[in-house]
């Protein structure tokens, strides 16, 4: 009768500590990703990158290009062209005309896709501390040894932005994004893999986004990483 009692006093204190301590836990991660997110930010604006660019419709890559990619002094990205697709064929008559609007029309999209991708990645600690304070921010153990936290109404009504980090909130490992391109009911998701470099930067080596509507899917990939001087 005592163990009863002991054991079910010690569920009942486990129980009403829970909400508390889960709480105090979020409060903690949240302020680490905040912190993690900012730092990775920063030093981010002192590299130069090169990201290629692939637009595939049902599955063939239809369109690409690759830029050197840098921050300027406005804290906007400067992309220069260092290579692009040859010029399609101009093609005589309808069949011509057709091809011309949906390739003008995939161009769009991939304009749209790349300036959505900026959005998101990388993440803002100023926009991380708006969902935070608004609520909108939840916490759930992911794979073995890491944490996911996910911020809702992070860019656009509805949207979900989810940043999957290690166990300690220092490296960010993942980021996941369900979200719309021009009205709610086209969705889109987006796919980050992240990659570190020897001193420390978190960066988006593999990013996909896919919009089932129109069948496409962009794929960027970013690569040497280079410290750009002072």
């Amino acid at each position: 009768m005592k163990k009863c009692m002991f054991v079910c006093a010690a569920i009942a204190w486990a129980l009403a500590m829970a909400p508390g301590t889960a709480a105090q836990d979020l409060k903690e991660k949240l302020a680490a990703a905040k912190e993690s997110a900012a730092r990775n930010a920063k030093a981010m604006r002192s590299y130069s990158w090169l990201e290629k660019t692939e637009l595939s419709l049902k599955g063939e890559v239809k369109n690409s290009k690759v830029d050197s990619v840098m921050y300027g002094p406005d804290g906007k990205l400067v992309k220069t062209p260092v290579v692009e697709p040859p010029p399609p064929e101009k093609k005589r008559g309808l069949k011509g005309k057709v091809i011309a609007k949906k390739t003008g029309e995939m161009k769009e999209e991939l304009e749209a896709a790349a300036a959505l991708v900026q959005l998101y990645v990388p993440p803002s600690p100023d926009k991380i501390q708006v969902v935070m304070n608004a609520g909108g921010a939840s916490l759930s153990q992911a794979a073995a040894g890491a944490v996911s936290l996910q911020f809702t109404g992070y860019e656009k009504a509805g949207d979900a932005l989810i940043l999957t980090f290690d166990g300690a909130v220092k490296a960010l490992r993942q980021i996941s994004v369900k979200t719309w391109l021009n009205k709610p009911d086209n969705p889109v998701t987006l796919n980050v893999t992240m990659q570190s470099l020897p001193d420390g930067l978190d960066y988006p080596a593999t990013v996909v986004l896919s919009i089932p509507s129109s069948n496409i899917d962009v794929r960027i990939t970013k690569s040497n990483y280079q410290k750009r001087a002072p």
